[in-house]
């Protein structure tokens, strides 16, 4: 992955030619000029089709409308090899870059489980609470900044620059981490975290905001 783009491959046990009309059955025309993608959960312009080998599209919906989205499919010993990219952002990618890096990796994975399988897991679209603070994979552990008050954060009692090792009862390591516990978190239970600052391990728990 680059800055300005995500990418990503994967092998599939099936055909190319079943692969690719996964990939493309969901047409919203008759003309078959739109496709709602699966994975991105979104209507996609197609710009150009090399049926069974390439699909560029541009995508139609928020978020990331007007990004440029590129599926390839060759052949491969096990059945199918897929690469696909997303790409033409803008300016503001590189700043959320690690946190949007989360979300392509649900994306990818729900892409190939619809061409595996032909269901719908849609993954990515899953809500997660709020942290209350700007969060960095750093160090092991995740760096938060630019806390909000009366956010989970905040009432944790987390100063900016701390770093966050675990939060109600689980290892935050990575953005990853993160996001799963914050998709599974009802923070009504006042959950307890464990964080680092200047050389010492503190913990405490969450209290009712005012």
């Amino acid at each position: 992955m680059t800055p300005d783009r995500f990418e990503a491959t994967f092998r599939l046990r099936i055909d190319r030619h079943t692969a690719w009309r996964r990939l493309t059955e969901n047409a919203t025309t008759h003309e078959g000029e739109h496709l709602w993608l699966a994975g991105f959960d979104s209507q996609a312009t197609v710009v150009d089709a090399d049926p069974p080998g390439r699909l560029h599209a541009s995508k139609d919906d928020e978020p990331c409308a007007g990004t440029d989205i590129v599926v390839t499919l060759e052949d491969d010993e096990i059945g199918v090899r897929i690469h696909v990219v997303q790409s033409r952002f803008g300016a503001w990618l590189p700043e959320r870059y690690e946190m949007m890096a989360v979300g392509w990796r649900y994306i990818v994975a729900d892409l190939q489980t619809y061409l595996a399988t032909g269901v719908h897991a849609r993954r990515h679209l899953r809500p997660w609470g709020d942290l209350g603070a700007d969060a960095t994979a750093i160090d092991g552990g995740i760096r938060v900044d630019r806390i909000r008050e009366g956010g989970l954060v905040s009432r944790l009692g987390l100063d900016d620059g701390d770093l966050l090792v675990t939060l109600a009862g689980a290892p935050v390591a990575s953005l990853d981490d993160l996001v799963t516990v914050l998709r599974v978190l009802d923070t009504d239970r006042l959950p307890a975290a464990e964080w680092i600052r200047s050389g010492s391990l503190l913990t405490a728990r969450a209290h009712r905001s005012s």
